[in-house]
């Protein structure tokens, strides 16, 4: 039962976790409203991209609604959904035209950056309802008309945390196989000592 245990807390730790970040977008019924989605192009270079409805998985987007191959867009659902951004400069924001109650709900930008899980992840909740006003963007609860960029710590911050997780799920996975084979070992040669006794 313990290693069952130690299994499960390993699996938890070195499953794939991209760097994920959310924003709460209002648009109205009729309007078009933009979901933001950006990314670093001088960093990360041209990359390929999707946009779904839903949560990403740990692998792709679902309900793929846009793909891009990071100059262009290679596949669309339907003309509603488009990239009216600088796709070459790292913004893949997402319009939707002629807004519906039916387009309320999570959307997920996912941009394939290379490396071991480093994928980066936006969820953006799009809450349609009536009226004239501008949409807003709250990136937190507290947060009431920002903007939906990160600001230069936020983006440090991220590109620090991917190389210590991984780090550190390595480092987990030296030390649970490391254990494991000493608790093999201890297990296996146990009985042949109580016999010889």
């Amino acid at each position: 039962m313990m290693f069952v245990t130690h299994l499960t807390a390993l699996i938890v730790l070195l499953c794939p976790f991209p760097s994920v970040r959310g924003s709460e977008v209002r648009g109205f019924l009729g309007q078009s409203v933009t979901l933001p989605c950006t990314y670093s192009v001088t960093h990360n270079g041209e990359t390929e991209m999707c946009w779904g409805r839903g949560w990403c998985t740990a692998y792709s987007c679902a309900d793929t609604l846009i793909v891009t191959n990071g100059k262009t867009v290679t596949y669309t659902i339907s003309t509603k959904f488009h990239l009216d951004g600088k796709i070459e400069e790292g913004n893949v924001s997402l319009t939707v035209d002629h807004l519906s109650e039916e387009d309320s709900g999570w959307y997920c930008c996912r941009i394939e950056i290379a490396g071991l899980f480093n994928d980066q992840i936006n969820h953006s909740n799009l809450l349609v309802s009536e009226g004239n006003e501008v949409p807003t963007y709250t990136n937190s609860p507290t947060e009431q008309n920002s903007t939906p960029h990160s600001t230069i710590p936020e983006k440090l911050a991220d590109s620090l945390m991917t190389p210590i997780l991984l780090a550190f799920r390595v480092s987990v996975l030296i030390c649970f196989i490391a254990i494991t084979v000493l608790l093999c070992r201890w297990k296996c040669n146990y009985p042949a000592k109580e016999i010889l006794s």
